[in-house]
């Protein structure tokens, strides 16, 4: 279940909308990591559960018109230990025009929890897309390969991947041995590592990563490859991804729209895989599909 099917019999563009709520906490405290170090308070995870349930059911009366097909979670800090997130994506399971619902995790949640949240409101595994980060700091391998294990049984969607520090590569390595074959592990260029990495490394991030190399070279941005799709945060902000300028208008404006709006860059070059990667540009856009955000290979 590490691969997803894809559908080429629709080549009407399929809309994606990423979600990141006013959370800004974590349950994990890696060094490097701000979001582990801001505890939220009763009335703050409120408001986030407020913003995303009604952003939610706006979903309900614009993903048709909009050719919304997929909705991805993209949070600052771990989303998927509150069960209002899996509540709010099984319930997106339930719109005919969804094919796909998921988010970014440390994959720390309870499984049994999550489903049983997930599966009340409606929610189908078979749309469920998980983007699962190992945090070294955090968890051990073994753990780590033994949680994968348990979600990879019940069906369930999922890519792996880490942060590409060199320091970790005998890890990182060990990490691709001992998980399942079919399960995709991808590593993400270090930022801040403030020199390039060495031939020894690149090669052994990209034995365990084949595109590894594919980010180390900034792609200029193309605002005309970035059509269908948008960044919508919980107080209403818009942008055409995660680290494009704010639009003028705001969520609630839009849904009052006929149709999906042109997209709006402002960047000179995408350096993120949230960013790239939603392009319809892509390079490896046959490898990772139509929602090649949610990186998953698709089964050919």
């Amino acid at each position: 279940m590490g691969k997803q099917k894809t559908d080429k019999g629709n080549s009407q563009t399929r809309g994606i909308i990423q979600y990141r709520g006013s959370l800004k906490s974590c349950n994990y405290s890696c060094s490097y990591c701000p979001f582990s170090k801001h505890p939220m308070s009763d009335k703050e995870l409120g408001k986030d559960k407020t913003q995303w349930f009604a952003f939610v059911s706006s979903l309900h009366e614009i993903a048709a018109r909009f050719h919304i097909c997929a909705l991805q979670v993209v949070p600052y800090g771990e989303a998927l230990i509150h069960p209002w997130y899996w509540e709010g994506l099984g319930d997106l399971c339930g719109i005919s025009e969804i094919e796909a619902v998921g988010a970014q995790t440390n994959f720390s949640f309870s499984l049994p929890e999550a489903l049983k949240h997930f599966e009340h409101t409606g929610g189908k595994r078979e749309k469920l897309r998980l983007w699962a980060t190992f945090h070294p700091e955090m968890v051990s391998v073994a753990d780590f390969v033994g949680k994968c294990q348990k979600v990879l049984d019940e069906g369930i969607i999922f890519c792996v991947g880490a942060v590409g520090v060199p320091e970790n590569l005998t890890l990182l390595q060990n990490l691709r041995e001992e998980l399942p074959r079919e399960i995709y592990l991808w590593i993400n260029k270090m930022d801040g590592l403030n020199r390039p990495y060495s031939k020894k490394e690149k090669e052994g991030f990209t034995v365990i990563d084949p595109y590894f190399a594919y980010q180390l070279n900034p792609v200029l941005s193309d605002v005309s490859q970035c059509r269908g799709r948008l960044f919508v945060e919980g107080d209403g902000k818009l942008r055409t991804c995660n680290i494009s300028r704010n639009w003028q208008m705001a969520w609630e404006e839009l849904c009052q729209a006929a149709s999906f709006p042109e997209p709006e860059c402002g960047r000179r070059v995408c350096s993120c895989y949230l960013a790239y990667g939603g392009r319809a540009d892509f390079a490896y856009r046959d490898v990772f599909g139509d929602y090649s955000v949610f990186r998953v290979p698709v089964e050919k």
